[in-house]
């Protein structure tokens, strides 16, 4: 079945390549989403023939394209631009010189990603069977982006939520930063030798948990409000507290 190729965030890609922690996915193989989710009905509607030619933005590739750029050339194909082992997965350095882009701060942190296609689309009242030729165009692939990354944030927020409960059932006064790399580490979430990647993905934590976390702020109910004597004696840190941890 074709794949197609999107630029995402190297965080979201590294998370649905390591998501089946049995099962991790190299670069080359493919994630797959059932029929039923909403990835997959982003695809089955706005999948369609994109010449090789084309390369908008350059967030999504066709099959064809990419297999071109993995020996060394253009994405509508032609001569070689790049000697280069085709068993290697593209650097983001390779595909704007592949692409004739030009750089800027946008393509730091980002990563391309295989995805599996529907097996066929429906066009009018027919079904039309997917070829290597087909990818998504740009709203449609910013779309699809932004379902994936909701998607692990929704996932993250979840584990420390998950984590900061145990912790408090058996008393234990975790660090929260420690409950992130947790996080990562499960998911081979590798952010970079010098640490200003992890730094990033640490800011972002606490704005995703400060977020999840601001239904609380719209409670106005006085005796839900109210903190008791005894609850003063015995209250821990708030999660508020610890999230301004992450600095």
């Amino acid at each position: 079945m074709p794949n197609i190729y999107v630029k995402v965030p190297t965080y979201v890609a590294q998370f649905y390549r390591s998501r089946d922690i049995q099962n991790p996915l190299t670069e080359f193989q493919p994630v797959k989403f059932s029929p039923f989710q909403t990835e997959s009905v982003i695809m089955s509607t706005w999948l369609m023939t994109i010449g090789e030619s084309l390369v908008e933005n350059a967030v999504c590739f066709s099959q064809r394209q990419w297999y071109n750029m993995l020996n060394g050339k253009l994405p509508q194909g032609g001569g070689v631009i790049l000697k280069r082992n085709p068993e290697d997965w593209l650097t983001m350095e390779e595909v704007i010189t592949l692409t004739r882009q030009k750089r800027n701060g946008k393509t730091d942190g980002m990563d391309y990603i295989c995805i599996e296609t529907p097996k066929s689309i429906v066009v009018g009242q027919q079904y039309k069977q997917v070829t290597p030729s087909f990818a998504l165009p740009y709203a449609a692939t910013c779309d699809l982006v932004r379902r994936m990354r909701q998607e692990f944030i929704r996932v993250f927020v979840e584990w420390m939520r998950k984590e900061m409960a145990y912790c408090d059932i058996q008393g234990i006064q975790r660090d929260i930063t420690t409950c992130v790399d947790h996080f990562f580490y499960h998911y081979n979430m590798e952010l970079g030798a010098n640490g200003s990647d992890r730094d990033s993905m640490r800011r972002m934590a606490k704005r995703w948990m400060e977020d999840s976390h601001a239904f609380v702020n719209s409670i106005t109910d006085e005796d839900v409000l109210f903190v008791y004597q005894n609850e003063r004696d015995t209250r821990q840190t708030p999660l508020d507290d610890m999230l301004n941890q992450l600095t």
